[in-house]
């Protein structure tokens, strides 16, 4: 396929006139409300155990490489209040692996790469997506897309194995075991712009096209179908609107409507606790109606959700409202951690400090295991009774306890 030149045209004519719908009217009966590998557990899966009695680590978060070309201002990893990482302490590919295969003699069956750097930057990622494809582990990536954009990013980084355009990336990707989960914050150009801060870079900077090279990324992942439609399967392919912001909250209910009719699944959350994000919940607090603004939002897509049978009002009623909105729930700390780049485990991405840091060097321990083992999140994953943990890791500190009450009663009014 022939990479379509977008030039500076705007987003949302050029994704709308290359992207079709494909559900006009209501969500078919059975839809998965879910996309592959993010790390969303079943019921029937949650709180599982092994033979021997050992609750099951499912899902794990990573970080691969610590290569990145944006400078998201709002980044929550690379910030030394989350951890410093150095060539000294960083994890090596084959030790990365090597726990993977630990963890999944525990039950692992996904991961989900969150960083440190933009993982398409790594030049070994391509590889470490198909071992994990070979041993059977799904694989959800966040990426910002520009590398799966760029035919010149994609073969710097992909050449050394035959990949030479953005195209020739997504089509392997698709023969692998991998869904993306694609930043996306805006339609508008400045503002996308400044959610990945390349409104700081010279005008002669390759990503000071940044938006051009994540609208073709979006392109490109479609037409490879990563968004088909399969009964009874969940999509390849998010959009990431995190964290949502003042100045992107009046897009966020159209992002949603606009990526779901196409089998896209659209995420969005508050700021975490962590790295930049801490600045960012400082000038959050300065919006004295944010939170409200929040509410409503979470209650306007609920209620489109339900009335267009994404989500049916008794699921609504049996599972209660999401850290993201209309979309799965979170039970990812009930059913692994996050191990990152320096090899530290934390509880997850969400707040790091204190009680959430389970480990600081996995290499001074004896075994994943035993980490894990005593770990909250496991306490939760073989003791817990819920379904729906909301969010532990913001819940009381950055979002207030009454959240999910006032938007399930907003919601409850119009159902």
């Amino acid at each position: 396929m022939k990479t379509i030149n977008i030039g500076r045209s705007d987003s949302f004519a050029i994704l709308t006139n290359n992207i079709p719908v494909i559900f006009p009217g209501q969500f078919p009966k059975g839809y998965q409300n879910n996309v592959r590998w993010w790390g969303n557990i079943s019921k029937e899966e949650l709180h599982s155990t092994l033979p021997d009695g050992t609750a099951r680590l499912l899902t794990m978060d990573l970080d691969i490489g610590d290569t990145c070309g944006l400078a998201c201002p709002h980044c929550f990893r690379r910030d030394p209040r989350f951890d410093s990482v150095s060539k000294g302490n960083a994890l090596t590919h084959e030790e990365i692996v090597a726990y993977v295969k630990e963890a999944k003699a525990l039950g692992l069956k996904q991961v989900k790469i969150l960083g440190r750097g933009e993982p398409f930057q790594n030049t070994r990622f391509l590889e470490f997506l198909e071992t994990m494809t070979d041993m059977g582990i799904g694989v959800a990536v966040f990426s910002k897309g520009h590398v799966l954009g760029c035919d010149a990013l994609a073969s710097k980084y992909n050449s050394h194995r035959g990949i030479n355009s953005s195209w020739e990336l997504v089509k392997r990707l698709k023969d692998l075991k991998v869904s993306i989960l694609l930043g996306f914050n805006s339609f508008d150009r400045d503002t996308q712009n400044a959610f990945t801060g390349v409104d700081k870079f010279s005008e002669t900077a390759l990503l000071k096209n940044y938006v051009d090279f994540r609208d073709q990324a979006l392109i490109n992942l479609v037409k490879a179908g990563f968004n088909e439609y399969i009964p009874g399967e969940a999509t390849r392919l998010a959009m990431i609107a995190a964290p949502v912001k003042p100045e992107n909250i009046d897009e966020i209910f159209g992002l949603y409507t606009w990526a779901r009719v196409r089998n896209i699944y659209m995420l969005t959350c508050p700021t975490t606790i962590s790295g930049k994000g801490l600045d960012e919940l400082e000038r959050e607090k300065q919006h004295a109606d944010y939170v409200s603004q929040l509410e409503d939002l979470w209650a306007q897509i609920y209620i489109w959700a339900i009335q267009k049978n994404l989500i049916s009002r008794e699921a609504f009623l049996e599972d209660g409202v999401s850290l993201y909105p209309g979309c799965h729930v979170c039970n990812q700390t009930a059913a692994g951690f996050y191990l990152n780049l320096p090899g530290r485990i934390n509880m997850c991405p969400g707040r790091v400090g204190g009680t959430t840091i389970f480990t600081r060097d996995i290499g001074e321990e004896a075994s994943l295991k035993d980490v894990w083992v005593r770990s909250s999140n496991y306490q939760r994953a073989k003791y817990g009774k819920r379904y729906n943990y909301h969010c532990v890791a913001r819940d009381g500190f950055s979002l207030p306890q009454n959240f999910y009450k006032n938007i399930e009663a907003k919601v409850m009014k119009s159902i």
